[in-house]
């Protein structure tokens, strides 16, 4: 009599489908995968949103900054440097005749103008000796710095300025160095040499060619700024 075994028993299908976890088991772990996929793509998309938040806030604090360094920061010169304070305001200046100017020379420093661009930088540089009474050491304070137009801007020689026929530049900047005394025992009115470089940041006036007189006493030169798109 042959005896059968327990496993034997069961067909092939029986066989796999005791192999298989229960089925309320199955759908249990695949719905806790799910959720804990679900759970971390909310806090992926909460994260995405807190930095561009905070992204939005620091831009709106620091926009001009930023555009300003983005757009113009390779455009724009840097600030002026002197060596002579300069002074804007007239006062008692009864020292002038001892002011003796011998050259003046201006040079353009940085002047990248665009259609984001204005501002140029110059530097000019006086040079001379002072003179004065026995026991009265001249020297320079400061300097003294006027900026007008003096003819009218005319839009027919706009932008071509017809140098034959307008004499004039359009604007003068006048610099006069301040000249006060000291009391000094030693000094017996001999010649004090002085030599002096200042820069000065200018802007354009329109577009085109800016024709600029930058006058010291009685010597001056003209530059040209062009302003272009």
């Amino acid at each position: 009599m042959q005896v059968l075994r327990p496993h034997s028993l069961l067909s092939q299908g029986d066989s796999e489908n005791a192999r298989k976890p229960p089925m309320h088991l199955a759908s249990g772990v695949s719905g806790k995968c799910k959720k804990n996929k679900d759970r971390y793509m909310k806090r992926i998309i909460i994260w995405i949103f807190i930095i561009l938040a905070v992204g939005f806030v620091l831009l709106l604090i620091f926009r001009k900054s930023i555009i300003s360094e983005i757009a113009f920061g390779d455009f724009h010169p840097r600030e002026p440097k002197n060596e002579i304070e300069v002074t804007y305001e007239i006062g008692w200046w009864s020292s002038q005749d001892e002011l003796r100017v011998d050259s003046f020379t201006v040079k353009t420093i940085e002047s990248k103008l665009n259609l984001f661009n204005s501002e140029s930088l110059i530097s000019y540089t006086t040079k001379g000796f002072l003179t004065g009474e026995k026991g009265w050491k001249p020297y320079i304070e400061k300097v003294h710095m006027s900026q007008r137009f003096i003819r009218e801007y005319n839009r027919q020689l706009h932008p071509y300025l017809d140098k034959d026929t307008v004499k004039l530049p359009e604007a003068i900047i006048e610099i006069t160095p301040i000249v006060q005394v000291t009391e000094d025992k030693n000094y017996n009115g001999e010649k004090i040499p002085y030599k002096f470089t200042n820069e000065l940041k200018l802007i354009s006036f329109h577009w085109g060619d800016n024709w600029l007189r930058i006058q010291c006493r009685e010597k001056h030169e003209d530059i040209i700024l062009q302003q272009r798109k």
